[in-house]
């Protein structure tokens, strides 16, 4: 019983770090879509 709850501990707590990791992802990927965009409007503005 205990091992079960423990092995669920463990599962839950592994998702959670994958959660955390996709969502770290997610931000990362926005803020150079933002930087690309915003060197493309610099790139823009001196032509």
């Amino acid at each position: 019983m205990l091992v079960q709850v423990m092995a669920r501990r463990a599962l839950a707590d592994a998702m959670e770090l994958m959660a955390n990791a996709m969502a770290q992802e997610a931000v990362s990927r926005t803020a150079d879509r933002v930087a690309q965009e915003a060197r493309r409007g610099r790139e823009d503005e001196l032509r």
